[in-house]
């Protein structure tokens, strides 16, 4: 991990990306930039750990550049990918207002990845100046946890083929034809309760019926409609 310069390019961008984050459109721009010129800008190689599971939770972040995984250590060890956070979007700001100051979970950033820290202070003092801010972590936390509940019932109402799709359907629509996935096979077995020897047939099917085309991490959707009518 890597400290960069203040007022550096990617302090711009950080501070351009604050400001088109919708929780924080109410807080005057001189205040805005106080407040992004009061964190740090890191920058990880690949594979590098931000925070980990258990650890005192004292800073949130915005990612600049690159991906992190958010990462939950299982009863049987293994790590298995809660969230993928990409640039523009915030890690950790809710645990900011945990009673219990530990990360629920670790992170692991995916290739050159540069984040804008904050520390938990500082987000508590803006919610205490700007009631609008505060209302809108209380929206932040509610998606999140929208979206957990979701994942729920992915997992537990639908069957592996029927995961595996939902989930292909979703890097569609965020991708277009032409996606990667951003797990490996293994990772996304875990995540979609899939055995990993089970996901890989799963996708040669795919491939058999001409829905998909391609091999490992990059594949083209020939056809989304049967994506999402599995």
């Amino acid at each position: 991990m890597t400290i960069i310069k203040t007022y550096s390019p990617e302090f711009r961008r950080a501070k351009e990306m604050f400001k088109g984050l919708s929780f924080l459109k109410t807080v005057p721009a001189d205040q805005l930039d106080s407040f992004v010129i009061a964190g740090n800008i890191l920058a990880y190689e690949n594979d590098e750990r931000i925070f980990y599971q258990g650890e005192r939770a004292e800073y949130w972040y915005l990612v600049i550049d690159g991906r992190v995984d958010t990462l939950r250590e299982g009863a049987d060890g293994e790590f298995r990918v809660v969230q993928s956070i990409k640039p523009g979007q915030l890690l950790a700001p809710i645990v900011m207002f945990m009673p219990e100051p530990t990360y629920p979970v670790s992170s692991r950033v995916v290739g050159l990845t540069t984040l804008c820290r904050l520390k938990r202070d500082q987000l508590h003092a803006l919610c205490h100046a700007y009631s609008e801010v505060a209302v809108a972590m209380l929206e932040v936390a509610g998606i999140a946890l929208s979206n957990r509940i979701n994942e729920v019932e992915n997992l537990s109402s639908r069957n592996g083929p029927q995961r595996l799709s939902t989930y292909l359907h979703t890097l569609y629509q965020e991708q277009g034809a032409e996606i990667r996935l951003p797990l490996s096979h293994r990772e996304l077995s875990a995540k979609l309760g899939i055995r990993p020897e089970t996901l890989s047939r799963l996708f040669r099917s795919l491939r058999e019926q001409k829905v998909l085309e391609g091999k490992r991490l990059n594949w083209l959707v020939l056809d989304p409609k049967r994506l999402e009518c599995q």
